[in-house]
């Protein structure tokens, strides 16, 4: 089979890799449709450290069961599949306390086991989600970011009455829109220095889009807010002057959520997020958010598909990795799929 293989920071070319086979408790997956996900940008680049050397990354896929093996019983073969992007143990303290998205011993696909820009995956049976019957490949691709998205915001107090500011306009940031206008606030604010992605904020719904690079976020937000701040932040982007305008336009006992993660350590304004007294937490992964997001997007309510803008075979992924990490191509969601001819 073809996959894409990552061979050190700006290579990852396509490579023949043995066709993969089934063991007990496994699934064959053909992939039909691939996203590409920030994380897997930066990987890439080399940013993060995160990505080892000879993994086939990828971890927003769809596809086909086509093989079983041994003791699979929630599964057959043409079974058309969504795959979770988490390996929990089920054993250790967090998975017993109902937090299998911060397992001890969790494992990820695309990181610790090769992923899904490849023609074929294999998984464990626990991976495997039926993709409804209304939805396409790519659509499914999408179901694993917009759980992320959704987890965050179910972790996040939000009420209707609400002013929301999401700092980051890439595919997570906006999921996270999508998600937070699902459960209703009074005005979202979307911040980014992309003016196409911020475009596309606002065609999803944004009440208002602010262009980090002609006008100070800080004070475009306390404006709009008559000085009173926001009520929730979201931060998706994951770096050190995107973490700190998360807590600088937070109002005084706001909840800050930063589901970025790239640089591994940021400077804090720490007196400023004492004297303000903000909650922050993180959000990493999603627990029974992912049939839910498959759930909302089959049933319309919400609607991802706008994000979805370069649809490509396999073996441009190279390029099309180069590209988003050089910055010079600002689609928001690219979708490998493996079988276009």
């Amino acid at each position: 089979m073809k996959a894409l293989v990552f061979r050190g920071p700006g290579s990852m070319p396509l490579e023949d890799r043995p066709d993969p086979h089934a063991g007990p408790g496994e699934a064959v997956v053909e992939v039909r449709a691939s996203g590409i996900c920030g994380s897997d940008v930066h990987g890439f680049s080399g940013s993060t450290g995160r990505r080892r050397v000879g993994v086939v990354m990828g971890h927003e896929a769809a596809g086909d069961v086509v093989e079983l093996g041994p003791g699979v019983t929630s599964a057959r073969t043409g079974d058309r599949v969504v795959l979770r992007s988490i390996l929990a143990c089920g054993t250790c303290d967090r998975c017993l306390h109902g937090q299998p998205n911060l397992c001890l011993e969790r494992r990820g696909m695309g990181m610790h086991f090769d992923g899904a820009y490849a023609e074929r995956i294999v998984v464990p049976e626990s991976l495997l989600v039926p993709l409804p019957d209304n939805l396409g490949y790519e659509e499914g691709a999408l179901v694993e970011p917009l759980a992320v998205a959704m987890h965050a915001v179910r972790i996040t107090p939000v009420d209707a009455a609400d002013v929301v500011v999401i700092v980051g306009a890439g595919p997570i940031g906006l999921l996270t829109l999508l998600a937070v206008r699902r459960r209703g606030a009074r005005s979202i604010i979307v911040t980014d220095r992309d003016p196409h992605r911020l475009d596309v904020a606002q065609r999803l719904g944004a009440d208002q889009a602010i262009d980090v690079g002609e006008q100070d976020p800080v004070a475009a937000i306390e404006a709009a807010t008559h000085g009173r701040g926001a009520d929730a932040v979201f931060e998706a982007v994951g770096i050190a002057a995107t973490v700190a305008q998360s807590i600088a336009v937070a109002r005084p006992g706001a909840s800050v959520t930063w589901i970025g993660n790239s640089a591994a350590t940021v400077e804090l304004p720490m007196q400023q997020l004492v004297t303000k007294g903000l909650t922050v937490r993180g959000a990493y992964g999603f627990i029974d958010e992912f049939e839910k997001a498959a759930e909302a997007l089959a049933t319309g309510r919400i609607d991802a598909r706008p994000l979805i803008e370069r649809v490509a075979r396999l073996d441009e992924g190279e390029d099309l990795f180069r590209r988003l990490a050089a910055g010079s191509l600002s689609a928001v969601k690219v979708v490998l799929t493996p079988g276009l001819a």
